[in-house]
């Protein structure tokens, strides 16, 4: 077998699930910030095994509970509605002793059946965003009727923007790292911002919008497309999916994908806003959507977009601030960029500008958008 020799734990890990002397080769996938995952490959199948990160997801056990009960609904509606189940969600893959996750060495492991597809880092072609907005869309159609209560919070006020604004407040102010002198405009421009923190939550706790099973990471790479094709086949990467609002979703898929440039881009004058893939994926999620969505949600969708956007610029400032915790920098990192989440908040806070001076014009494309399919709500 020709494997990984740095790191002869993912043996073990492979004996919870497969034959060794079956596998012909094992090998690191991806480019995620979060989990290590690396693709088993057997003669004729291949499949992903990836270990949970403990430090984000303090409750691994949470975190698969949840995709448990996410991707079997899904499934089980696909079959009901006489479609294709096979590619319309991950497929986990049980451990001989018929668990959906292993314990190793104190480390989480997980094991799914490999999507014979492609992923997409970024793209400039309006209809592949389509297509990812179908993608974004369908997931939250396919799971309404879902009931919220079920699910586990894995990351406790993950997109409670005011708690986030706050524990923001606070690590500003002890400043264990004294960085907060180099980054005095970034933490004024968001301090600026702070009476629009609270304008999805509020939403939610005044009932005025359903709370739904929400990705939560609805970034390009994170969706399954066909190799032969550009048709989007499903989301991946369920272990953010908590309960919250839609708008989270599209707003999340635009902040990244939209963006006409990477998100640790450090030339801010090339942050902009790519208006046609916008106009492409609110089509695409909308026409998905139509029937689910509510007329609430419909009036905060471009909310998602500019909060979303302020939320993740302050996230990436707040870890520098506070010593790179959470989007923690490997090796290559430390050495090139140790400055990269005050680079990426540089960069999201940014956009938020772009957003701002273009909001009019954005929420004028879900108008146009519904008026072409037809649809007033």
């Amino acid at each position: 077998m020709n494997t990984l020799t740095e790191d002869q734990n993912i043996l073990k890990v492979v004996k919870e699930y497969f034959n060794p002397a079956k596998v012909l080769n094992i090998k690191r996938f991806g480019s995620g910030h979060i989990n290590d995952t690396y693709i088993v490959e057997f003669k004729e199948i291949k499949y992903i095994l990836q270990k949970i990160n403990d430090y984000v997801f303090q409750s691994p056990i949470g975190v698969m509970y949840n995709v448990e009960l996410i991707t079997e609904y899904i499934r089980n509606r696909v079959i009901y509605e006489g479609e294709n189940y096979r590619n319309a969600t991950l497929t986990l893959v049980r451990s001989k002793l018929n668990q959906n996750f292993v314990i190793v060495n104190d480390e989480y492991w997980r094991c799914y059946t490999w999507i014979d597809g492609k992923t997409y880092e970024t793209t400039s072609d309006p209809e592949v965003f389509y297509e990812a907005g179908k993608a974004v869309g369908k997931f939250q159609h396919l799971l309404e009727g879902f009931h919220t209560r079920c699910l586990t919070d894995n990351i406790k006020n993950f997109h409670n923007t005011p708690y986030r604004y706050e524990t923001f407040r606070d690590v500003v102010k002890i400043d264990d790292l004294d960085r907060a002198s180099e980054c005095k405009k970034e933490i004024e421009f968001i301090k600026k911002r702070a009476n629009k923190m609270s304008v999805i939550t509020d939403a939610l706790a005044e009932k005025r919008i359903p709370r739904r099973v929400v990705h939560n990471d609805t970034k390009l790479n994170n969706i399954i497309f066909s190799k032969d094709s550009k048709e989007a086949l499903c989301l991946i990467d369920l272990d953010t999916a908590m309960k919250g609002s839609l708008v989270y979703d599209y707003g999340d898929a635009l902040r990244l994908g939209a963006s006409t440039a990477a998100e640790d881009e450090v030339d801010l004058s090339k942050v902009n806003i790519n208006m046609d893939l916008v106009r492409a994926f609110t089509k695409g999620f909308l026409e998905t959507i139509k029937e689910v969505i509510e007329k609430e949600e419909v009036k905060l969708l471009i909310s998602g977009y500019y909060i979303m956007t302020l939320e993740l610029g302050m996230r990436f400032l707040t870890d520098y601030l506070g010593g790179d915790q959470y989007f923690a920098l490997n090796n290559y990192q430390k050495r090139t960029r140790p400055k990269i989440n005050l680079e990426r908040a540089r960069n999201q806070l940014k956009l938020v500008e772009e957003i701002e001076k273009h909001y009019d014009e954005l929420e004028n494309i879900i108008k146009e958008t519904l008026n072409e399919l037809g649809y007033e709500i």
